[in-house]
């Protein structure tokens, strides 16, 4: 009689333990008994008769699942491979468990047929600018199904998209041609921009006479010094000549700033200066 009770003592042991059922914070439990939904399990201890009963667990936390190299072909026929990730979470455990049979994995399959079709309504030109509002239309579209199955379906991002080598070889040199283009574009802009400055300096020069004259003295001051370059101006004649030979000539004078050194003589005559262009005038003797 004693072993019969200690026997029947374990067996209700053991039932007993088989039957308490510990929910966790973030998860929520539906409980079946003979097939039949018959109660939601709060997060605690509960318990869950053996035999008669079923106890599901749901996961309630938000789940993230990759969408691994889908094929895609966008509008204008061009092939691509996107990787996409999928996060989403259980707000009806009833609908999730009674509405689907394993909805993981519906909402991965749902999310790989609309990637396709999305994609194939725009160019490749649009996919890799707007990559952000294609998986906000993905989402959107992906979401009135499983909202239906007590899913919600918190984002869909594309983590990266490869293109075939050549056309991937075809934007590198559009970029690169784009880049070029602004090169030239922003030089042309400096250089109108110089030949503005240069202009309005000009014009300033020659309506006024004293002010030549002076950019004339601190010409022969940037060039003076010592060195194996001579550079002779004759002074002699009035500055109020043609302007266009003095401005030839103090151009030429001060190209020779960039030079080391240059040896400045003055000359009152000297033969051949007085056929030159009225004004400043200039002759430049070089030596080895």
């Amino acid at each position: 009689m004693v072993p019969f009770l200690l026997l029947l003592g374990l067996v209700g042991a053991a039932v007993l333990a088989s039957s308490v059922k510990q929910i966790n914070e973030w998860e929520v439990g539906l409980k079946f008994t003979l097939g039949r939904l018959s109660g939601r399990l709060e997060p605690g201890i509960r318990m869950v008769l053996p035999v008669v009963q079923r106890f599901a667990r749901i996961d309630k936390r938000i789940r993230n699942r990759d969408l691994p190299r889908q094929v895609v072909i966008t509008r204008d026929n061009v092939t691509a491979l996107i990787d996409a990730v999928v996060y989403f979470k259980v707000v009806d455990p009833q609908k999730a468990v009674l509405n689907v049979e394993n909805y993981e994995l519906a909402v991965k399959d749902r999310a790989k047929v609309v990637l396709r079709d999305v994609v194939g309504e725009i160019t490749l030109d649009e996919l890799l600018a707007n990559r952000d509002e294609v998986a906000a239309r993905v989402r959107a579209q992906v979401e009135q199904f499983v909202s239906q199955w007590g899913l919600h379906l918190e984002l869909i991002a594309l983590q990266d998209i490869q293109l075939p080598s050549n056309i991937s070889d075809a934007i590198a040199r559009k970029a690169i041609a784009e880049r070029d283009k602004q090169v030239v574009i922003i030089k042309s802009q400096a250089d109108l921009e110089s030949a503005k400055n240069f202009a309005e300096a000009a014009r300033v020069l020659t309506a006024q006479p004293g002010a030549l004259e002076l950019r004339r003295l601190e010409a022969l001051q940037g060039i003076s010094g010592s060195g194996n370059t001579k550079i002779v101006f004759d002074l002699a004649k009035p500055s109020g000549g043609d302007d266009r030979a003095q401005a030839a000539a103090l151009a030429a004078a001060m190209a020779e700033d960039a030079r080391p050194a240059a040896d400045v003589r003055v000359a009152d005559e000297e033969p051949g200066l007085a056929e030159d262009e009225p004004g400043l005038a200039a002759r430049i003797r070089r030596k080895a």
